[in-house]
């Protein structure tokens, strides 16, 4: 994998935009490096990607994953992650929690979480939904607060499928978190469920008003009447 490694970085390289690079690190507070290349090129950039790596060996993707994941450039980080949703449902095993709790807690921020937690992790507990409480009491009692962010956002995209209860009882579990992120994500669902369910979201709002935080009361609030 370490050629298929180099192969990916030279395309990278190769399209590098100094300009850009400089722009998308100043956004992230410079915590990443990054080649500058917009979405749009760096999806095109990675199609034969994700459409030949599929069918190579699990052992071989996780260790390419992995790999991609060290890169200190952003871009690295997103192909891996495109990549593992792409091979999720045919690949991912029980055991491989483990791995994507290592994803969710290096090179950590918003952006990679908003992958992860509603798409990766969504596969994961689709597949195992018995591990599914123990591991969000560990991550909401953890000090890491993209596990914490990672146990609300898993809800995100559960659409008619989600378990509003068991979502509400993880929000209330984190209410009262001065992090900017968590109480930004507890808003994003109460929002997002919101539009289908506009009634309970704002009996849950209303019922505990005064102890969630003004930003997620906020963002929550924001399609109802």
């Amino acid at each position: 994998m370490n050629i298929v490694l180099e192969d990916i970085l030279s395309t990278f390289k190769s399209h590098e935009d100094i300009d850009k690079r400089k722009q998308m690190s100043d956004y992230m507070r410079g915590q990443f490096d990054y080649f500058g290349l917009t979405s749009p090129i760096r999806k095109e950039l990675c199609k034969p990607y994700l459409k030949e790596l599929p069918a190579e060996s699990k052992r071989d993707l996780f260790e390419l994953i992995d790999l991609l994941w060290q890169q200190p450039q952003r871009e690295c980080h997103y192909l891996a992650q495109e990549l593992l949703f792409k091979i999720g449902k045919k690949k991912i095993e029980e055991q491989d929690l483990t791995f994507i709790e290592s994803l969710i807690t290096r090179h950590s921020w918003w952006d990679t979480i908003d992958f992860l937690a509603p798409k990766i992790v969504k596969i994961y507990f689709d597949k195992f939904p018995d591990k599914r409480n123990e591991t969000v009491d560990r991550w909401v009692n953890s000090d890491n607060i993209w596990l914490k962010r990672s146990a609300l956002l898993l809800h995100l995209k559960q659409k008619d499928d989600v378990d509003i209860d068991y979502m509400f009882e993880t929000i209330l579990r984190l209410t009262g978190s001065k992090e900017f992120f968590i109480n930004k994500a507890i808003g994003w669902l109460l929002r997002e469920y919101s539009k289908k369910h506009p009634q309970l979201i704002k009996d849950f709002i209303n019922e505990h008003y005064e102890t969630l935080s003004n930003l997620s009361i906020r963002e929550g609030s924001k399609y109802l009447n």
